[in-house]
């Protein structure tokens, strides 16, 4: 019932049930008056039920059910005693004699007969009118719910927004928090390394001093990475990553990323680059990472024996960057999900390596900022190799 007192307060007022009934009043006289003067001046109308039913259509097309059916009664009896009965001849009869003739109309038997399919065609009308009205509600009824569902999820999504960027400002903030007694703590390890080195080692506690102080530069390192990468993710999802490109040859920033990792890890790294320049315009510092990133997962889900390959190949409008291992590989329905944030490989996980599953993701919006692409093709037990592809100039 509410849900009809909004629709019947939204249609116009000359549309109101009420002006309905009032209009099939006039409609119902207005064409009885019509077919009489017809058949008095034709002296034989053929079709009289005709502009009823055009009243009964009318009335149910703009009013609806209730005044099609007023409309309906009217007509019936208007039809009934002017065309049905003995008492056609209606300019000449008395105002009397028309009330007794409308009163004894349905006391015919013939006369009910006659007029029942003009009833059952005005009744199919106004059920049609009727179920119309009812679709028209429950459409109403939808609109209001999805309206009111809209507006549920612009407020959750509102509240995700608000809950999304206060995460990030405390990623933001704690990872610069971290990151200044994390390195101090680092800063004052190396220099007693420094310092123990220079010394002699003749007792086992200065050499339980270095093994701690090496654990300890360890860690701070590991835990320096990983708020590298949190500050990196929280710029990226703030949208303030910024690029400062310049002009850089791709072969050797890959020879110092390899020199780096074979120092740092003491692995057999294969270096494949064309023998002439391959200039492209990047931000040096943020492919770098990438690179580093690409080629320290190759070594860390790689046995230790293996080696790892990366080759460089200048093609006609870009370059194609590849990093080779021959680790575990990777199962084709975890392809499409390792470079989603957070996201780790169930053998990575299971595995003793450490990481928080974000150097990926990192790497591809690096790489998509400079308009290239990054993806991977594995199998499993066969190994891995990542692929990056970048445009001479972005």
């Amino acid at each position: 019932m509410e849900l009809r007192r909004r629709y019947v307060a939204k249609i116009p007022r000359w549309r109101h049930p009420m002006v309905g009934y009032l209009t099939a009043v006039f409609l119902v006289g207005l064409f009885l008056l019509s077919s009489l003067l017809l058949q008095h001046f034709l002296g034989h109308f053929q079709f009289p039920a005709t502009l009823f039913m055009l009243a009964v259509l009318f009335s149910a097309l703009l009013w609806g059910t209730g005044p099609a059916l007023f409309t309906l009664i009217l007509s019936t009896i208007g039809l009934g005693y002017c065309f049905l009965t003995d008492s056609f001849a209606f300019f000449d009869h008395t105002w009397p004699e028309r009330v007794t003739a409308i009163s004894n109309l349905f006391d015919d038997w013939h006369t009910t007969v006659q007029l029942l399919p003009f009833v059952f065609s005005g009744l199919t009308i106004a059920l049609i009118t009727s179920q119309r009205e009812r679709a028209r509600l429950q459409a109403l009824a939808t609109e209001q719910d999805l309206q009111e569902y809209a507006r549920e999820l612009e407020l959750i999504n509102k509240r995700l927004e608000a809950a999304d960027q206060s995460k990030d400002h405390f990623l933001s903030v704690a990872s610069h928090e971290l990151k200044t007694p994390i390195t101090t703590i680092r800063g004052q390890a190396q220099m007693m390394l420094r310092r123990i080195s220079k010394q002699a080692k003749s007792t086992s506690d200065v050499e339980g001093v270095e093994l701690a102080l090496e654990r300890i530069n360890e860690q701070t390192g590991r835990l320096t990475s990983l708020i590298d990468e949190l500050l990196d993710v929280s710029s990226i999802r703030a949208g303030k990553t910024v690029l400062h490109k310049r002009s850089c040859d791709l072969r050797h920033l890959c020879r110092d990323v390899v020199d780096d990792q074979r120092l740092l890890t003491i692995r057999q790294i294969q270096l494949d680059v064309p023998a002439g320049p391959v200039k492209i315009e990047i931000d040096v510092d943020r492919i770098s990472q990438v690179i580093i990133n690409l080629v320290s997962n190759a070594l860390k889900y790689s046995p230790d024996g293996s080696p790892v390959l990366v080759v460089v190949r200048a093609e006609k409008d870009h370059v194609l960057l590849m990093v080779s291992d021959k680790g575990q590989g990777i199962a084709s329905d975890h392809l499409e999900h390792i470079f989603e944030s957070f996201y780790r490989t169930p053998d990575a996980e299971a595995s003793k390596k450490h990481g928080l599953g974000l150097g990926l993701a990192i790497a591809k919006d690096i790489v998509e900022r400079h308009e290239g692409s990054i993806w991977c093709e594995s199998e499993p037990g066969e190994g891995s190799t990542f692929y990056v592809k970048l445009p001479y100039k972005a």
